[in-house]
């Protein structure tokens, strides 16, 4: 007769190294976007246009940082967890991908 299988406990969640590599991606985003410079600048300066409601960072453009996260929770991150539309600050980014995750955590 076999021993059960031991049970650890699980592990907890990451959330100041998740946090962290978000602000991160985030700064490094915009540096990007600095250098590269605004092609839509110009029309920004207009009120009442449609880039008033752009997002600074796209959902496509998050899906990223979900890759580079997989390997600080231990799995694969679905894609769903990025909100569709994008964000337009770092504290909408990490708020909403971290609630996310903690909530994904807790069905594992």
């Amino acid at each position: 007769m076999a021993l059960p299988a031991k049970k650890y406990p699980p592990r907890p969640f990451p959330r100041q190294q998740v946090e962290s590599v978000l602000f991160d991606w985030w700064a490094q985003q915009e540096e990007d976007l600095r250098r590269l410079g605004d092609p839509f600048q110009e029309l920004r300066s207009r009120t009442g246009t449609v880039f008033d409601v752009l997002p600074l960072i796209s959902s496509q453009q998050a899906v990223e940082v979900v890759l580079v996260l997989e390997p600080i929770v231990g799995y694969e991150i679905p894609e769903s967890v990025v909100k569709k539309g994008g964000y337009h600050s770092c504290d909408e980014l990490v708020e909403h991908l971290v609630e996310n995750l903690m909530a994904l955590e807790a069905m594992r």
